[in-house]
């Protein structure tokens, strides 16, 4: 709890100083303060796992970090990192719009096919089949040849069945595998 407050303190700290008038802080002092923020949250098994309020703090620093400095090449990593903590506060819409952001301004980023993927990963484990569908036919349009290109393939067909359809037909290939064994 303390290390919550004096991040949170010593985010308010940096920004007070910093926005003197409409001055932008700048890269490094942005990035001092999310480090900060990231530092607390090393425990949390992955970013997802973070709790709301630094979820959420933390979304806002990388989302106002890629928008004052969109050129700097450690901000599609902030959004990508802010797309995964929205995945997994379930905020999807906010998820979409992020990684949206990341494919349509960073077309050379190295991590590039991994949003294509999470993206579509997060939008079929909300349940939102159509919105899946597009994503993983958008991946399969830009990475054909990827090697996570089949198990997309043959996950498109899943989407159209129900849920009891789907538990069905999984445990039928469980047990298929099982025993060639």
């Amino acid at each position: 709890m303390k290390k919550t407050i004096l991040a949170i303190a010593t985010v308010l700290l940096v920004f007070t100083a910093c926005h003197r008038g409409n001055e932008t802080p700048s890269r490094e002092e942005m990035a001092k303060v999310i480090d900060s923020i990231e530092a607390t949250t090393r425990t949390a098994v992955r970013m997802e796992a973070i709790d709301t309020a630094k979820g959420n703090r933390l979304m806002s620093l990388y989302i106002h970090y890629a928008d004052a400095y969109p050129e700097d090449s450690i901000s599609p990593i902030y959004l990508q990192k802010a797309a995964q903590i929205a995945t997994g506060m379930f905020l999807i819409d906010d998820m979409v719009t992020l990684y949206d952001r990341i494919i349509d301004n960073y077309p050379n980023y190295s991590q590039l096919v991994e949003c294509y993927y999470e993206k579509g990963i997060a939008l079929d484990n909300a349940g939102r089949k159509d919105e899946a569908r597009i994503a993983y036919q958008e991946f399969l349009e830009e990475y054909p040849d990827h090697f996570l290109a089949n198990d997309i393939r043959k996950a498109l067909p899943l989407l159209d069945m129900s849920d009891e359809l789907l538990i069905d037909y999984l445990s039928k290939i469980n047990e298929q595998e099982s025993g060639t064994r």
